[in-house]
């Protein structure tokens, strides 16, 4: 619920994640691979033939692995986190999951709907290397260095970089999982990650991080949540790779560890988000959104940094209590670009300072004391809107002799301050439970 790019883009549907071994062109007689599904797009494609380090396996670090590993993905929060539920190793990496869809939803699938919530990794099999010429492909749950992919007129690319590839049990397909950045795939290291949406659903992460995820898990059948919504601690912080820069949640300037950084308070999310003072002009950083110089809505007189709104970061959904809107620079109205500004679609479940941001046109206070949640009255039934918003629930009122809609979850990090995911009977239909974001 929560919710033009200087990159050289590839003209046509680039691919990689593959089918099952059958669907996806596998011949189980030879072992060769056939043909892919399409991976997104690519930056900087090289077709001459002459692949150089992309042809390269690359080294594995020598690290202790992890004796009970489980993993979470975040979708919006573009992450992953690997931890040693027998251990202290506690580590959260970059990725840069499946584009958004004509629904506003990722390609790459959660697992909400999995037995238990989870998805597995096959790094309890043996490890495979590709063959060292396109004609020798090979397919496998757990690769310790791929290289090709295939067409669908059967040319084959190098764009695995000689990285790992770490399938997936579970999802729609059997060829969901983590690989290497794809672009810039002819560098000796293994290539560069875009950290946004820009797969067709597996999920890239840097050279570095691949390889050593690898290292950790074998030998074992890892358990994967993938969720959309950012992953929190208990304490409410968002799980985040860092350094910090526009737009990171924070909980005080000493959490905006750069140069001029301050944490200031959006009151629709609940949470403070780094940003930095400015007259006319940011400074941006490379692997993140361009910035925006917007009046500061607290304050007209003066400025401060947002992210503009880019397709590859899905707009501004990304970012708990942002909207995406055209807004004019600070300095320079006529100027004007679309950002990440602090504000709320006004569905059901938003966050809310009045009611007229409400499409339902009421807004319920909560026992945060600041934003409100949009909601409408029900006698049993609620509206629900597209995939990307979360289903909806007729409840009790806290108060009262009617029902209200609120938004369903399928955990706490679901839900915006001020909510928690609860188990809740239907008004009027109390043997229908449904898990919602509950206010306090």
């Amino acid at each position: 619920m929560r919710r033009a790019t200087l990159l050289l883009l590839l003209p046509f549907a680039f691919a990689a994640c593959d089918d099952g071994a059958q669907s996806a062109g596998f011949d189980p007689e030879t072992g060769d691979l056939l043909v892919d599904l399409p991976v997104g797009d690519v930056e900087g494609l090289k077709a001459d033939g002459v692949w150089g380090y992309a042809t390269t396996c690359k080294p594995i670090p020598n690290v202790p692995p992890l004796a009970d590993p489980a993993i979470v993905v975040s979708l919006d929060g573009l992450t992953l986190h690997l931890v040693d539920r027998a251990g202290d190793y506690d580590r959260v990496f970059p990725i840069g999951p499946g584009s958004i869809d004509d629904d506003g939803l990722s390609l790459t699938p959660t697992s909400e709907s999995a037995p238990e919530g989870v998805f597995y990794t096959r790094t309890d099999t043996t490890a495979v290397d590709d063959g060292p010429t396109p004609d020798q492909a090979r397919w496998a749950w757990n690769y310790r260095c791929r290289m090709w992919w295939t067409d669908t007129d059967g040319t084959r690319v190098p764009v695995f970089a000689g990285l790992p590839f770490i399938r997936l049990t579970g999802p729609p397909t059997s060829g969901y999982g983590f690989h290497g950045p794809v672009d810039r795939y002819t560098l000796e290291s293994g290539g560069k990650l875009r950290r946004g949406f820009v797969s067709h659903g597996c999920m890239r992460m840097e050279p570095d991080d691949i390889v050593e995820v690898f290292a950790r898990i074998q030998g074992h059948k890892v358990p994967v949540r993938i969720q959309k919504a950012i992953e929190r601690l208990d304490s409410g912080r968002a799980v985040d790779t860092g350094p910090a820069w526009i737009q990171t949640e924070c909980a005080s300037d000493a959490d905006c560890s750069f140069q001029g950084g301050v944490c200031k308070h959006n009151p629709y999310s609940g949470r403070g988000f780094c940003t930095v003072p400015c007259d006319r002009y940011c400074s941006d950083k490379s692997g993140f959104p361009t910035t925006f110089c917007v009046d500061d809505p607290d304050d007209a007189s003066r400025g401060i940094c947002v992210n503009q709104a880019m397709v590859w970061t899905n707009g501004c959904r990304r970012y708990d209590g942002f909207v995406e809107k055209i807004v004019g620079r600070h300095g320079q109205p006529g100027i004007t670009r679309s950002a990440c500004v602090p504000g709320t679609e006004g569905w059901i479940g938003d966050r809310c300072l009045a009611a007229s941001e409400c499409e339902t046109g009421r807004c319920d206070a909560t026992s945060e004391g600041e934003a409100g949640l949009c909601t409408q009255s029900c006698t049993r039934y609620c509206p629900d809107k597209d995939a990307s918003y979360a289903t909806t629930f007729c409840v009790d009122e806290p108060e009262g002799a009617g029902g209200m809609c609120i938004a369903q979850c399928f955990s706490n990090d679901d839900c915006p301050v001020g909510t928690t995911c609860e188990d809740e009977s239907r008004h009027n239909q109390s043997w229908v439970v449904r898990k919602v974001c509950l206010p306090y």
